[in-house]
């Protein structure tokens, strides 16, 4: 019994024991869970950890955005090394480009013509490729280098500024997202926003911070008794008169006034060790072999020929005296013969003080190729139609740029003042285009208008009065307005005929439309605000727009309404870097979608939000995110059919969208490019010639050719004929070249893209001048291929029939004969790289696609004009005489395509369309 007993103890002691040692491995199991998994860290703990991480970075890459002083966005590539010192490059969408270098005391900017265009179209040539010290803030759109810092940078998100601590960022988490396949967070304190990475260590993958980006009214005082007056030079001998007069302005460029604390959003990085040693190296060499380098204002200089003429019998002798701002840079003795001249150029130099402009009165009436352009039909034009060249544009404070850009906008805006025009009426009309170009280039706004009323001709005036809206308009530009006019650009550059700053009178109406932007050809009225602050400004923007919208005499009839919001990349609202996704629950949230409950319907029909979400790397990219009141007001579901809808949308309403996407015809750039989750839609025209879902419509049969036909370059005929096909060809070679270096530079903005765009440029404008440089340059050598070589080749004796133009460019064939047996010949002409392309049929074929080189197309065509033939009698008498001979079997379809050559016409090939079944009347 004692035995068992003690046996029966020492069990129960070692079950104890490992009861205890299970209890122990349990705890340590605990502990062991606790330290391995640790709370996820909160946004103050996130913001501070980055920050931290930030301070110790031996510089800083930025690639983002920021807004100039009139409200232009810039993008922008730069190294910041700790010590301030400072390489990179700015560019803008219109080819702009610059580059910069920074050491600490001094900044050098070397920027391309059209960087200066925008800040001084009048002496662009002389500034481009050349290096400029300290340009004002204005120029660079940077709020000073030393902001960037990685300790400055950190100070800014600290909320330590110039005048110690503040009190810190309330940090709270905004969002998830992912950098180049890394999760990372979305932080935001209603001001500032942040992108972190998600897990340690802890790393700034994206800044955005907030500026002011209205521009400041500069200080111009009243100009001194030195330097105004007008200054006459009079020559007599005899009979002899020989005078020069002149007037203008010089207008300073460095040291403007500029926004406070201009904002950035951007991608942000450490460089390597060899990565900031290269960008000191580059601002050493630039620096070192710039020493001479002057600031902007003494860099712009008013030049001027002099041309002195003696329209007397005898000698006129004298002296030639010119005086600027206070200078005499020219007073120079002259003998000019009877009827005869003297040439004299005049330089002065820009004294006026930073910010301020003063005018200036030359001694003479001249021409100045270096400054007007090698254009003197041009000047004498103007002078033919009143306008007084040496006397300044608008007021005593307007830039005096006499540029040849500043002269084709001023012809683009007079082409009815002719010698029947009344005098009052030509004084108003001169005085007031004027005013306005002066008014665009003070306001920092001539680039987009030039490209509207200029490159495009895409400007539309319907009413007298509208020049008087239009001086009005642009004496004081928002940034709204700016906004509205880059994209009233863009749209005339895409072929739309466009109505801005004056209101709309539709032909054969007395009622009057008047908003931020018509788009006459997209048939819509835009009303855009653009907003810098915080999320009430985007709610209260979209409710004055919409409202803007709802009232009297603001929409034409049948027009969409369009309610645009276009954020600031520097915008304080969160808003301002979200994605699709993100931004249609937060309107939802904001309750937008009450205005799709209005008693007579939505009060809109499209809303578009402009964002800035950091693409795959981070970098902030420029997004139009489109709904309408249908997608606001659904339950959250499957949203791919909003987003193909979406970019069908800005197919046709995004011209920059369209061109990164789509070549000019509609074909995909990228067959496997998605957005938002979402394969680009393949596209399609409708019958008012806008772009529709392929997918949309049934398709009609498809095209079918016979075999190819090489007609070969050697039976073009005549030397005349072959010297104009060469011509065009060179011309398509050109015009692709200037489209592919602006691709590139706007795929990889750096120098040598820059100088390969540079040099596109300019040899387009030595051969096509200021033609816009769209699709119908390719198009005409299909075109003219056809008629001076294919046709007259292959189809002896054909008659050429002019047909009707039509209003939008579609509902018409490209040419059409009448051959020698009576049959007549239709011929699709197509450049080399151009395809048959689909449409939305008419009559029967309504309800599906139909293809070029098909009998769907052709009964397509030929029900648009019966539907013109009301107003256009010679549609329907066409339409009549084609109905006929496709009925009776007398109808041929081909296709004539050009041959790629490069800058030599290269033959095309000749194919018949099969547009009728084997035993139809009239064909085998």
């Amino acid at each position: 019994m004692a035995e068992a007993l003690v046996r029966l103890v020492n069990s129960r002691r070692r079950y104890w024991r490992w009861g205890v040692l299970a209890l122990v491995m349990v705890l340590v199991g605990g502990l062991l869970t606790f330290v391995l998994r640790p709370r996820e860290k909160t946004p103050p703990q996130l913001a501070a950890a980055a920050t931290k991480s930030l301070r110790a970075w031996r510089g800083v890459t930025y690639a983002g955005t920021t807004v100039d002083g009139n409200g232009v966005i810039i993008g922008f590539r730069l190294t910041v090394a700790r010590d301030g010192t400072a390489y990179g490059t700015l560019s803008r969408d219109s080819g702009a480009f610059a580059e910069l270098a920074v050491r600490p005391g001094r900044t050098l900017l070397r920027g391309n013509g059209r960087w200066w265009f925008e800040h001084e179209p009048g002496s662009a040539d002389v500034l481009a490729k050349t290096w400029v010290a300290d340009p004002p803030q204005s120029v660079t759109g940077l709020d000073g280098l030393s902001r960037m810092t990685p300790a400055a940078l950190a100070d800014a998100l600290t909320g330590k500024g110039a005048d110690g601590p503040s009190e810190p960022p309330a940090w709270r988490q905004g969002g998830i997202t992912s950098v180049n396949g890394r999760p990372a967070k979305l932080l935001t304190n209603g001001t500032l926003r942040i992108l972190v990475t998600a897990s340690a260590p802890y790393r700034l993958l994206s800044v955005g911070l907030p500026g002011d980006a209205e521009p400041q009214e500069p200080a111009t005082p009243e100009p001194t008794p030195d330097s105004s007056g007008a200054r006459t030079a009079a020559f007599r001998s005899g009979p002899s008169d020989a005078a020069v007069r002149a007037a203008g302005h010089v207008r300073a460029a460095a040291g403007e006034p500029a926004p406070a604390d201009s904002g950035l959003s951007s991608a942000v990085s450490e460089p390597d060790k060899a990565g900031v040693e290269s960008t000191t190296e580059a601002v050493r060499r630039v620096d070192a072999s710039n020493e001479q380098a002057e600031p902007l204002s003494r860099r712009v200089a008013a030049q001027t020929d002099v041309t002195v003429t003696n329209q007397g019998t005898t000698a006129a002798s004298g002296t030639v005296i010119v005086t600027v701002a206070g200078q005499t840079p020219l007073n120079t003795a002259v003998s000019v013969p009877p009827e005869g001249s003297r040439t004299l150029t005049a330089t002065a130099t820009n004294t006026a003080p930073p910010g301020q402009t003063i005018p200036v009165t030359w001694s003479a009436v001249f021409y100045a190729p270096d400054v007007m352009g090698n254009d003197p039909a041009l000047v004498r034009r103007l002078m033919g139609r009143g306008f007084q060249l040496n006397e300044p544009l608008g007021d005593q404070r307007a830039n005096d740029s006499k540029s040849r850009p500043v002269l084709q906008l001023l012809d683009a805006m007079t082409p009815d003042i002719g010698p029947r025009t009344s005098p009052q009426l030509r004084k108003d009309r001169i005085d007031k285009v004027g005013r306005t170009v002066a008014n665009l280039v003070q306001q920092g706004a001539f680039e987009p208008f030039y490209d509207l009323a200029v490159n495009t001709d895409g400007l539309q005036i319907t009413a007298v009065t509208g020049f008087a809206e239009l001086e009005a308009r642009t004496a004081r530009l928002t940034i709204s307005d700016r906004r509205t006019l880059e994209h009233a650009s863009d749209l005339a550059r895409a072929g739309n005929k466009i109505v801005w700053g004056t209101t709309y009178t539709p032909v054969g109406s007395t009622d009057g439309y008047k908003a931020d932007l018509q788009n006459l050809t997209g048939k819509q009225t835009i009303q855009l605000k653009a907003v810098s602050g915080g999320t009430d400004a985007v709610v209260d923007d979209f409710a004055k727009a919409v409202g803007e919208l709802s009232g009297d005499g603001v929409v034409p009839p049948g027009f969409e309404k369009v309610a645009w919001i276009d954020i600031d990349p520097n915008a304080s609202t969160a808003l301002a870097g979200s994605d699709r996704q993100a931004l249609v629950k937060e309107l939802k949230k904001l309750k937008l979608d009450t205005y799709c409950r209005g008693t007579n319907g939505p009060a809109f029909d499209t809303a578009v939000f402009t964002t800035y979400p950091p693409g795959p790397d981070g970098t902030p990219r420029r997004t139009n995110n489109v709904f309408t009141c249908r997608e606001l007001l659904s339950s959250p579901v499957d949203h791919r059919k909003h987003i193909q809808d979406e970019m069908v949308w800005k197919a046709n309403n995004d011209p920059v969208w369209f061109s990164g996407n789509y070549d000019s015809i509609g074909r995909r750039l990228n067959k496997a490019a998605t957005e938002n989750g979402v394969g680009l839609p393949q596209l399609a025209r409708d019958n008012e010639n806008h772009w529709i879902s392929k997918s949309k419509l049934p398709l009609a049969p498809g095209v079918k050719l016979s075999p190819a036909k090489f007609v070969g370059p050697g039976s073009v005929g005549d030397r005349k004929r072959s010297g104009l096909l060469d011509r065009i060809a060179d011309h398509r070679k050109t015009s692709m070249e200037l489209t592919n270096a602006e691709r590139k530079f706007r795929k990889t903005p750096d120098a040598a893209t820059e100088r390969n765009l540079d040099k596109a440029r300019q040899m387009y404008r030595k051969e096509l001048g200021v033609t816009p440089n769209n699709s119908s340059i390719a198009e005409r050598l299909g075109e003219s291929a056809a008629r001076y070589h294919v046709v007259p080749e292959e189809f002896r004796g054909a008659e050429w029939i002019p047909l009707p133009r039509t209003s939008n460019g579609a509902d018409m064939f490209d040419q059409l004969y009448r051959l020698k047996d009576g049959e007549l010949l239709v011929v699709e002409a197509k450049a080399p790289s151009g395809e048959l392309s689909w449409r939305q049929g008419k009559g029967r074929h309504k309800n599906r696609l139909v293809q070029q080189g098909t009998r769907e197309y052709v009964e397509t065509i030929i029900e648009a004009m019966w539907e013109r033939a009301t107003k256009s009698p010679r549609d329907g008498k066409l339409a009549h005489d084609l109905k006929e001979a496709l009925d009776h079997g007398k109808l041929r379809y081909v296709l004539v395509k050009a041959k790629d050559g490069g800058s030599s016409y290269a033959g095309a090939t000749l194919q018949e369309c099969v547009i009728y079944q084997p035993g139809a009347a009239g064909r085998p």
